[in-house]
């Protein structure tokens, strides 16, 4: 019987997801920027497009990180991604509170902060077993 193995789909669902960021960011930024009720620019949607680059590498590195087995590389990238995940949900709730973007910033800010906590808690559950 197969046990459950919560960093495969962790990192499964991350790389939809930054894939999908990916393609909205780089594709259509101007309507990615419109659902966040932020004015676009020139220079905002070539910030996006840029960011949209990011998500692509971060999705690649998710993709094909979910079959690897608990070593210190795996829990760098667990590490890696709950930092991130988690400095986006701030930097996002930081944006909501000065009131720089809409409410809709509010699913990303709590889809982030559980892959954050998801991530951060594999990390520190196998902490002890790796180094």
């Amino acid at each position: 019987m197969k046990t459950f193995n919560l960093f495969k789909v962790l990192t499964s669902f991350t790389a939809l997801l930054c894939g999908y960021l990916f393609y909205l960011l780089c594709f259509s930024p101007q309507s990615f920027l419109f659902d966040l009720g932020v004015d676009g620019s020139e220079a905002a949607y070539f910030i996006s497009r840029r960011a949209g680059i990011l998500m692509l590498g971060i999705s690649i590195l998710m993709f094909f990180a979910r079959n690897v087995p608990h070593s210190q590389a795996r829990q760098a990238i667990a590490l890696s991604i709950a930092v991130t995940m988690f400095g986006l949900a701030m930097a996002g709730t930081y944006e909501l509170v000065r009131g720089f973007v809409g409410n809709a910033i509010f699913g990303a800010i709590v889809i982030e902060l559980i892959l954050a906590s998801s991530f951060f808690y594999l990390w520190f559950s196998h902490f002890k077993k790796i180094t």
